[in-house]
């Protein structure tokens, strides 16, 4: 599983950060952990998701809450994170607030944020490894979000339906690439076998592109002719508009992607667009048992 330094689509923002404690203090809310668990005991009894149990243990343990750090970090432009130092971080920034009370951030986004910044640090952090077999569903949820953003603008789901095959090839082989660091002839193969597109005819064109990069996989959209004339500025418009730029580093980073599609999951919260889900409930649903996975071993 790669994690990615740094997103594309973000102005080369951090995905991981590396600040050091120093800094972290100053930046840091006061008693911000334990403000988090006050608000959330208070609201226990209408919480229902599969990650409750798990999400309060750690909540409520002094111990285990050390591995949280809530701060008020205006350079950092997304609300969770992981930093070099082992520690969870939630940045209220982003929310226009530097301390916490029960409506702001709310506490079904106080919740929210625990579980984004809990599934987030067990992959990046390597405790929990996500197998390669769950290309098949990463790879159909993404393309019916592609489908449903740009099929009507490129004809994708009328008179150039038959650019599909190349749409999913191209998604596949991004995501064996990007996400579980599988290339070259292992990775064409692969993906083939899950869209049913042969690659043998495109090998020029596939070998100008490194799949591993969002930009590229960008570009390969528009010279195969499925989204012609695609580029960076009209696809991240166009995520931006639909869910917003905390859904922007699911497209780059694999522990990311599972840790929003967690987050979506949770009513009543915004960190992320609560209708993540309807693009394509099966592979939703199929994805969600990665995190399910976490937090039964957690």
């Amino acid at each position: 599983m790669i994690i990615k330094d740094k997103f594309e689509l973000i102005r080369g923002q951090e995905n991981i950060t590396n600040t050091s404690i120093a800094k972290l203090n100053k930046l840091t809310i006061k008693l911000g952990p334990r403000l988090m668990f006050v608000n959330l005991e208070q609201t226990k009894s209408r919480i229902s998701h599969y990650t409750k149990d798990k999400v309060f243990n750690f909540i409520s343990d002094l111990n285990k809450r050390k591995q949280l750090i809530v701060v008020d970090d205006p350079s950092y432009i997304l609300k969770v994170s992981y930093n070099k130092t082992k520690h969870q971080i939630i940045n209220l920034n982003p929310f226009n607030i530097s301390t916490i009370s029960p409506d702001k951030p709310g506490t079904q986004n106080l919740y929210a944020l625990l579980v984004y910044s809990i599934t987030f640090s067990e992959l990046v952090s390597g405790k929990f490894k996500v197998n390669p077999n769950y290309l098949v569903p990463i790879s159909n949820y993404l393309v019916s979000i592609f489908l449903r953003l740009f099929g009507k603008q490129y004809g994708l789901l009328g008179s150039y339906s038959a650019q599909i095959p190349k749409l999913k090839f191209l998604t596949n082989l991004y995501i064996l690439t990007a996400f579980f660091g599988i290339s070259g002839l292992k990775a064409y193969r692969q993906a083939t076998a899950a869209s049913g597109f042969n690659f043998q005819e495109q090998m020029d064109k596939l070998k100008k592109y490194k799949f591993d990069n969002i930009n590229d996989l960008i570009l390969s959209f528009s010279d195969f002719g499925i989204m012609p004339n695609l580029n960076k500025h009209i696809f991240t418009s166009k995520i931006l508009k639909m869910f917003g730029i905390e859904f922007l580093p699911a497209l780059e980073d694999l522990s990311r992607f599972i840790a929003i599609l967690t987050t979506s999951n949770i009513k009543g919260s915004n960190i992320v667009p609560t209708y993540l889900s309807k693009y394509n409930e099966r592979d939703f649903n199929k994805i969600l048992e990665i995190s399910k996975s976490i937090f039964k071993r957690i």
